[in-house]
């Protein structure tokens, strides 16, 4: 089975889909003959031995037939690129299927954002492109219901490695709560954190609750942030860092007790899924498509929809400091049994067999 991965991506690992890109072609190409193309036509480290270089799109067939590698099925990564018009158009030319992971771009919420700049993108260009694939890979079932385009979808998650240092102590004093992940108020739902926090925060002070937020400033979003701190009277509770990622994420998560993330709506957030194979049990609203999982393994806590609802479940967190290890614990079984790249590949790839046409 031939297998090509396209995606417009770059080095950059604060983005998620940077991230998991280069592990779907890693894990997959140990099942299959796995090659990859980038939109930004820049080299990716780590992928030179799949990475297919080319001038334009027009000719991408040719390249890869002079590579002995026409592929099966082509996998592409995220929708609201308009190199996927001229690509889809050449694949249904070759009769070549393919399939979209949207990571979250289509469902109702994440549509509503920007809509009348996508309304029309969408007519003019994208949805000829979602109707003319095999199907929509969603990365939860969450996002499955979420999407309303009529294509066959079906369910094949992100993965995460497993690390060799777990969460070996938790601090008796203090609750350190941290989030590690862009600083976008609307999407990853900081507004409503922030807000929940600002409700309980005479709670936060007494009972020495701190919260970290770690996370890039783009489009100037952290003046945002800052800006909400100030508004709520929480310097003095929550604190703005610069991104991390390597060695200084692990010892941003190790030296924390709870990861917390309250997104609106996600396609499979890689940073709670990181956070829990070291060990951290975790804060999730029902936008990170994780809670019953979370729920069903006991490794956190479910936050609701609401700022009211974040703000009690930190409190009842705060509360169940005995039963933090066993959930941290827990966490790393529903990593390791559910979410590991090994598992995740070939439940993918099996699902990828039942597109490619004879």
């Amino acid at each position: 089975m031939k297998i090509l991965h396209v995606a417009k991506i770059s080095d950059n690992k604060l983005n998620g889909v940077n991230a998991v890109v280069p592990e779907y072609v890693r894990y997959q190409s140990r099942i299959a003959e796995v090659k990859f193309m980038n939109y930004n036509k820049i080299s990716i480290n780590g992928l030179s031995e799949w990475q297919v270089e080319f001038d334009n799109l027009e000719n991408i067939l040719e390249i890869l037939k002079l590579q002995d590698f026409i592929p099966d099925i082509v996998v592409i990564h995220e929708v609201n690129n308009v190199e996927n018009i001229k690509l889809y158009k050449t694949l249904k030319k070759a009769n070549i299927p393919y399939v979209i992971v949207p990571h979250g771009e289509i469902t109702k919420t994440a549509l509503k954002k920007k809509w009348l700049k996508k309304k029309i993108a969408y007519f003019i260009w994208f949805n000829k492109f979602i109707k003319n694939a095999e199907a929509i890979q969603c990365l939860s079932e969450n996002e499955m219901i979420n999407i309303e385009f009529k294509k066959e979808k079906f369910v094949a998650t992100n993965g995460v490695n497993l690390p060799d240092k777990f969460k070996s102590y938790f601090n008796e004093q203090t609750t350190q709560m941290v989030y590690i992940g862009r600083l976008d108020c609307m999407h990853k739902g900081l507004d409503l954190l922030l807000s929940g926090i600002n409700g309980i925060s005479d709670f936060c002070r007494y009972n020495n609750v701190k919260l970290a937020i770690y996370g890039p400033d783009i489009l100037d979003r952290k003046k945002i942030l800052k800006g909400l701190i100030s508004k709520f009277n929480l310097e003095d509770i929550v604190s703005l860092h610069n991104p991390v990622c390597g060695q200084d994420k692990v010892e941003a998560l190790l030296k924390n007790d709870i990861f917390i993330q309250t997104s609106r709506f996600e396609g499979m957030p890689l940073g709670i899924l990181e956070a829990m194979s070291f060990g951290l049990p975790c804060i999730i609203t029902k936008g990170t498509n994780l809670v019953e999982d979370v729920c069903e393994f006991e490794a956190g806590y479910d936050a609701g929809t609401t700022d009211q609802t974040i703000a009690d479940t930190i409190k009842f967190a705060v509360n169940d400091r005995e039963n933090w290890k066993n959930k941290g614990a827990q966490a790393v079984k529903l990593v390791s049994e559910k979410y590991n790249w090994d598992i995740v590949s070939r439940e993918t790839i099996d699902n990828y067999l039942k597109f490619i046409r004879s």
